[in-house]
């Protein structure tokens, strides 16, 4: 085990308190007997979890038995490609540190040895409930926030358990810090999610803005992309790192971090002065357009250079080349929105193909479909199942509408980032939680001390974590994704792919049964297919003519399900609108360059400018903490998967060479980054995927090696979202 993921004084408790020696025997146990008795080898499928989406990539698995033998592609999935992260759940699953068994804390809160001992389900599921009820009862359902953390996969299931019970106080992983930032950013110019698309063969340009998809879509991504180059395709790159994406670029524009606004400017400057946008498609379509023409024009390209490094003559070359169309895009799933004016930034890029009528075209970026009620950007969730209205009658009474009103009136899941604020003035009491960790907020243990104060809080998961669940009163353990039923996958070309799941080791449940199970004991079971997962995801499928059995009975091959069909120029067929009119799902009906929606709330219009954060002599680097790396997500594969940090056994801060020499470091030498809210130690990687001046990492690692500690609680103004990928820092060798 990994003594620096601060797990340590974890596994001590636990070993005072529950059979976990026991466990661990057992578990070698059945390999013994699976060996010994020579069964025969069966096949098995299931989705693969260890990335942020959900659920993505295809596991085609052998069992013996009871017992997972081996894992490959599963050749007929749309995702059959595994990387490292896959193969490694195998390793996580028969980890002899996983959660067997349900815990309950016996010493107060605070104490140094929790003292959590093994109880029964019935006991568990017993005592949640009664509390939730007991907050319901006392102060109102509204009190209990219940959350969603990584795995994504029980969401359906949380939300559905929000909404029966009362709360409109649900929210996600997503809601603190990821990919909705990004979203808001689609919805205020587009009116729903539009991230971009791939290189279809009429596809001339491609403006890859912020993301690494050589890392963080490894296979169907960066294959895409390289055939695209490989036929000529225009690729043009935003970002402030040199990424292999970036190194594959016909033009490469690295602005300085945190000017993207800025670069987003200059860019459309270009394209109107000289008359290279889609005036008939603007005229007709976009709302706003003099208004950002008019903000653009003091972003000369001299301007611009001075304000975001990126020399003049690239910002008119790539300009001029985008606009030689058809083009497409592909949009960050968060890197832009993780700072002060991210949203804002997003936008300002999206402006670009929106300017240039790059909209649903051929060639260019198609609006997603789907299956009837599937919301994407939610995972997996339809209107129906989670009573999608009801949630947005309630927006008006949520906690975040005073500290995001742009984010309460576009988004249904709840913004928790003052949670302590919240716990503190006790508007929140309790918390019922799905793979909670602490570590995806800035400043984690304000976060921590807020769960200590709160009157009853619990949390599922894979794992014992002792910063997170220290304080908890309940702690269960989840079913892996070899181990459960829901939910399916669903995926492009309206397929979707089930599972043949193995039973869970110990006393482990899926996520899904744990939370219809709830349901069941604080409401009426009938709302919780009487606590059956499979009942629960049929409720689903049959609307989309299939039911669970069925797609089993069709594996190895993924089921065909009924949903709209892709086509361009939904916006002119009346089929992005919810009253199916012609046009985009905005206030105005159009593309907004200027949001009515934040002018609603005197937040501006258009996607300024705003300066930020700039280094100073005491903190001379710009961290970007949250960088993808190909072989780990954040925190869920340190010491859970032992294989994965063979390949990287601690922090890693990437920093340029002349950074690094003038501060005496070399390759593999341990440093310590520190800023006036923190400080975490790291290895050195020297490397010029970073320019001068910028430092990259991961976040999510333990103990000392916690770069959120270096994270500000300083708030985007309209997302919420805190500046993860703007603070500065000092890093110097350690002595």
């Amino acid at each position: 085990m990994d003594k620096t993921q601060g797990l340590k004084v974890t596994r001590r408790s636990i070993l005072k308190t529950i059979p976990a020696l026991s466990a661990i025997s057992a578990g070698s146990s059945f390999f013994t007997k699976a060996a010994c008795a020579q069964e025969p080898l069966e096949d098995g499928y299931t989705i693969c979890d260890n990335c942020n989406q959900m659920p993505m990539c295809g596991i085609h698995f052998q069992r013996q038995g009871n017992i997972v033998v081996s894992v490959g592609n599963w050749k007929e999935h749309s995702g059959k490609l595994l990387c490292n992260k896959a193969l490694a759940t195998l390793q996580r699953l028969y980890n002899p540190n996983r959660l067997l068994y349900p815990m309950k804390r016996t010493n107060p809160k605070g104490s140094a040895d929790p003292g959590f001992v093994r109880i029964s389900w019935q006991e568990a599921l017993a005592t949640i409930a009664a509390n939730m009820k007991k907050i319901r009862d006392q102060y109102g359902a509204e009190k209990l926030f219940i959350f969603c953390g990584d795995p994504k996969e029980p969401r359906p299931a949380a939300m559905r358990l929000a909404r029966y019970f009362g709360t409109y106080h649900y929210g996600t992983e997503s809601s603190v810090a990821c990919r909705k930032g990004s979203l808001l950013a689609e919805q205020l110019v587009f009116g729903c999610e539009y991230a971009g698309g791939g290189c279809g063969p009429k596809t001339k340009s491609f403006m890859v803005m912020a993301t690494n998809g050589a890392w963080s879509k490894p296979h169907g991504w960066w294959n895409m992309i390289s055939a695209a180059k490989q036929r000529g395709v225009n690729i043009i790159v935003i970002d402030a790192r040199r990424t292999k994406v970036a190194e594959l670029a016909t033009i490469h524009l690295q602005p300085k971090q945190g000017t993207d606004a800025a670069l987003g400017a200059g860019i459309c400057r270009v394209l109107f002065e000289e008359g290279l946008y889609n005036k008939p498609f603007c005229d007709k379509w976009v709302y706003g357009v003099e208004e950002y023409r008019n903000y653009c024009k003091d972003f000369t390209p001299e301007k611009t250079e001075a304000i975001t490094g990126v020399p003049a003559d690239l910002i008119v070359k790539a300009a001029r080349m985008y606009a030689e169309g058809p083009g497409s895009f592909a949009l960050t799933s968060q890197s832009l929105s993780h700072s002060r004016n991210g949203v804002n930034s997003a936008r300002a890029l999206l402006n670009i193909p929106a300017i240039l009528g790059y909209v649903d075209i051929p060639g260019g970026a198609l609006f997603g479909v789907g299956p009837k009620g599937y919301i994407v950007h939610d995972n997996g969730l339809t209107e129906d199942f989670v009573d999608y209205n009801w949630f947005k009658a309630h927006k008006k009474d949520r906690l975040d509408k005073d500290f995001v009103p742009v984010w309460n009136h576009t988004q249904v899941q709840f913004n928790p980032n003052q949670l302590p604020e919240h716990v503190k003035n006790g508007k929140l009491r309790g918390m019922v939680a799905f793979g909670f960790n602490v570590m995806i907020w800035p400043q984690p243990q304000v976060y921590a001390e807020a769960i200590k104060n709160m009157d009853f809080s619990c949390a599922t998961d894979y794992f014992y974590r002792d910063e997170t669940h220290h304080d908890m009163d309940i702690i269960l353990p989840a079913a892996m994704n070899y181990e459960r039923y829901a939910p399916f996958g669903t995926h492009a070309g309206n397929k979707v792919s089930v599972r043949t799941p193995v039973k869970p080791m110990g006393e482990a449940k899926e996520d899904w049964w744990i939370a219809l199970q709830l349901g069941c004991l604080v409401d009426d079971p009938k709302n919780f297919f009487d606590g059956d997962p499979v009942k629960a995801c049929d409720s689903i499928l049959k609307e989309w003519g299939t039911t669970y059995a069925d797609a089993q009975k069709n594996l190895p091959n993924m089921t065909q399900v009924q949903g709209a069909k892709q086509q361009p120029l939904k916006y002119e067929k009346g089929l992005l609108r919810h009253d199916g009119q012609p046009g985009f799902d905005t206030p105005s009906g159009k593309i907004e360059l200027s949001s009515n929606i934040t002018k609603m709330h005197n937040l501006g219009t258009i996607p300024i400018y705003v300066e930020p954060y700039q280094p100073t002599a005491e903190y001379p680097i710009k961290l970007i903490n949250g960088t993808r790396a190909p072989y780990i997500t954040h925190s869920k594969t340190r010491s859970d998967s032992p294989y994965l940090l063979e390949i990287e056994s601690m922090s890693t801060v990437d920093i340029n060479p002349e950074d690094a020499k003038a501060r005496g470091i070399n390759e593999g030498d341990k440093v310590l980054i520190k800023n006036q809210y923190g400080q975490a130690r790291a290895r050195a990687r020297v490397s010029i995927i970073v320019p001068p001046g910028t430092a990259g990492m991961q976040y999510g690692w333990r103990g000392d090696q916690n770069t959120q500690v270096l994270i500000p609680r300083e708030w985007d103004k309209l997302s919420g979202y805190a500046p993860y990928f703007e603070t500065t820092v000092q890093i110097t060798k350690e002595a």
